[in-house]
């Protein structure tokens, strides 16, 4: 019993420091980390999950809409394809981009929904700033967790002197 009661004891020690040096690492560099890794993340969980349920065709770059400001111009690009049933759809891309993200011309892989069919997205679509939104949140949440770390061997550290 004695045992059994010593065990439990440095258990809920550990269980304390453990807790102790994630409350004292900077909580706010680990919101930030999540909210970036949300940002990047959800939109390639949910593109995942539709290209599992959407019709997967070929279509073709037609052209470019711009997007102009005081600080220049970006491009949507707009793109053309056929349903199962041969309805012609045109469909602009989400995000604008300098240069365009496609060529006129080039043919990319399109999913579109079965229940809708301008409900579509191009293939890969936004891959880049959605990998750099979750690196950047992956990075934030690293260093949250090194902090972390740091305290807890500090902890033991401080108990050993």
């Amino acid at each position: 019993m004695k045992n059994e009661f010593f065990l439990y004891n440095k258990l809920m020690t550990l269980l304390k420091r453990i807790t102790q040096a994630f409350m004292r690492g900077p909580l706010f560099i680990f919101f930030l980390g999540m909210i970036f890794f949300s940002v990047g993340g959800w939109p390639t969980y949910r593109q995942m999950v539709n290209q599992q349920n959407y019709i997967e065709v070929q279509g073709k770059v037609i052209t470019h809409d711009p997007n102009c400001d005081d600080e220049g111009c970006t491009y949507y690009s707009v793109v053309r394809y056929q349903t199962n049933e041969g309805v012609p759809i045109t469909y602009t891309t989400t995000s604008s981009q300098y240069p365009p993200e496609y060529e006129i011309g080039k043919t990319v892989t399109v999913f579109y929904s079965p229940d809708n069919p301008k409900d579509a997205f191009i293939k890969g679509e936004g891959f880049i700033i959605r990998t750099v939104f979750m690196s950047i949140g992956g990075v934030l949440i690293l260093v949250y967790l090194i902090s972390c770390s740091k305290n807890l061997i500090n902890s033991f550290i401080s108990e050993e002197e």
